[in-house]
């Protein structure tokens, strides 16, 4: 019988979104709200948002009727 082992025990290499000094990596905008990095570019105008802020504030601001 061969061992096949778990996920968990394999080598995978892991994807952030922050750097080893937990800043955003480079040519991503921070979120005005929460400093997190943003799928935007740093050269975006206007406010710059992350997907959970950008989706609380699309909540708060829809229509309820």
């Amino acid at each position: 019988m061969t061992s096949r082992g778990s996920a968990a025990g394999r080598d995978q290499p892991t994807t952030t979104r922050t750097s080893p000094t937990g800043l955003p990596p480079e040519g991503f905008a921070e979120c005005v709200l929460c400093q997190k990095p943003t799928e935007y570019p740093e050269s975006y105008r206007g406010i710059t948002l992350c997907p959970v802020c950008e989706w609380q504030e699309a909540q708060r601001t829809a229509c309820s009727g």
